[in-house]
């Protein structure tokens, strides 16, 4: 199993899973670029190519030759989960998503990493992230950001490195992006199991709209835990269990 972390983590964030999935994988667990021990210092932009070359680099150097294997992610990973799942799609069997992203967000991302006039804001706005915090907090006073959404952002714009590590990661990944109509008949057309374990109390990315994204799929398995956005918890680990024990 592949795994990718959530934004300002770690591969280590999947040690808390290791016992539960350790019975049945071999748990690879990379870091972000700009996280952990990652970084990209290439010329170029980093692409679903180099996603293929690097995971069966790690598989050939670790001796791993499983004709199938599964991607897992949480939060933020599914963008890096996503691409590798269109890499090698005759191979997965199964595509574990904890907490995504919302298709909102996608959009977001999309217009400030792939567009000139988005990145030129986000470099603005890193110049003058007082600027920025106080476009939240209005945001927030005028009921356009949630609570939830608006502690999670003030925490990285009020901090400079933060809202730099912020725009290094999004920007690496700008290559990474999904039509989400054709990547749901990707996954149809070659039986991938999609497993999605969502928040209820979610307020940062609100599962709803996914819920109803996946009830669409052939094979899909959807649970919906009493928690938040952090789901590092013992009721995910009973559901990894359930499904994999």
């Amino acid at each position: 199993m592949v795994a990718f972390h959530g934004f300002d983590q770690s591969g280590s964030y999947y040690q808390y899973f290791e016992e539960t999935l350790g019975e049945q994988f071999t748990l690879i667990a990379i870091d972000f670029f700009w996280h952990g021990q990652s970084k990209w210092l290439e010329a170029e932009d980093f692409t679903e190519t180099d996603m293929r070359e690097i995971v069966i680099g790690i598989a050939q150097q670790e001796k791993l030759f499983a004709r199938k294997f599964s991607v897992m992610s949480f939060s933020m990973g599914a963008r890096m989960a996503r691409a590798l799942v269109r890499t090698f799609p005759e191979r997965i069997e199964h595509l574990i998503l904890v907490s995504p992203p919302t298709f909102a967000f996608n959009r977001f991302l999309n217009f400030t990493t792939g567009t000139v006039f988005g990145q030129l804001m986000f470099r603005y706005f890193l110049n003058n992230n007082k600027s920025l915090l106080a476009w939240a907090e209005r945001l927030h006073k005028m009921k356009i950001l949630n609570r939830s959404v608006y502690v999670f952002t003030s925490k990285f714009i009020s901090n400079k490195s933060r809202l730099e590590k912020v725009y290094r990661t999004w920007l690496s990944q700008k290559k990474l992006r999904t039509n989400f109509d054709t990547f749901a008949r990707l996954i149809d057309d070659h039986g991938i199991q999609l497993i999605l374990i969502a928040g209820k109390n979610d307020k940062l990315t609100p599962p709803h709209r996914l819920i109803r994204y996946v009830r669409k799929l052939k094979n899909r398995k959807i649970f919906l835990l009493p928690k938040k956005h952090e789901l590092q918890t013992p009721e995910t680990r009973h559901v990894l269990k359930n499904i994999f024990g």
